[in-house]
């Protein structure tokens, strides 16, 4: 009798973050349900959109499809905002996208016995959650709340032994970062530790993989950097 197949629901599938995750798993031979927002479902994509009131969560979808071994939020929002541009309504907007969908989607998987028991959840942050830089106030402050939620997670879900942690990269070799950072910036990244290059979007994965596999046996409320040292380490 064939082994039945591992499966991993992935939020934000569509991103480069979660391409690279999705690819990653499809190569292990996982399969993958993807999440969007889009109005587009296939045989690997379930459109699901929490907030929108005219949208129903896809139940019956993710019941016949699950119950899933491992759950991926790899979704969310990017801002450029300081104290001096603050808008209330876009600050809600990126708490909303980068906090409160994962509290709302995963309050409707527990409440479907959609996951299975135990489970393994990882979320993908921010490096910059933990540390600040220019003009990243709406966006740095719903990173940070990532912190409190996965170790609140970790109280509210370990009598089910299911094992939650976050994966926070830093600056990655990717179109965006070239396009939204400067040549002098990325320089600067590249050469504030000994590596002299960007962590990319394999190594993200790569975490990924571990922290949603069987492999992970005991790997619970941790928050992996995945940044080359940039976070801890200084060329002087």
């Amino acid at each position: 009798m064939a082994q039945q197949k591992q499966k991993i629901l992935l939020f934000g599938v569509n991103g480069s973050i979660g391409s690279a995750i999705e690819q990653k798993f499809l190569n292990a031979a996982w399969d993958v349900l993807g999440v969007t927002r889009e109005d587009i479902d296939s045989n690997t994509r379930v459109s699901w959109s929490p907030f929108d009131a005219n949208s129903s969560p896809p139940l019956s979808r993710l019941k016949n499809e699950g119950p899933f071994d491992s759950i991926c939020w790899a979704q969310g929002q990017n801002w450029n905002d300081n104290i001096y541009s603050f808008d209330e309504q876009k600050h809600r907007e990126i708490y909303e996208a980068n906090v409160l969908y994962i509290l709302k989607t995963l309050n409707i998987l527990l409440e479907n016995e959609i996951l299975k028991k135990p489970a393994r959840l990882c979320l993908i942050s921010s490096i910059w959650q933990n540390i600040s830089r220019q003009n990243k106030l709406s966006y740095g402050v719903s990173k940070s709340a990532i912190h409190g939620l996965v170790l609140s997670l970790v109280n509210d879900l370990g009598s089910e032994s299911h094992l939650i942690n976050a994966v926070l990269p830093g600056a990655l070799d990717t179109p965006m970062t070239h396009k939204n950072l400067a040549k002098e910036q990325v320089s600067a990244i590249e050469n504030s530790t000994q590596f002299g290059r960007l962590a990319n979007l394999d190594d993200v994965a790569n975490v990924v993989y571990f922290l949603c596999s069987s492999e992970n046996t005991g790997l619970t409320g941790q928050f992996i950097k995945i940044d080359l040292g940039y976070s801890d380490v200084r060329v002087i």
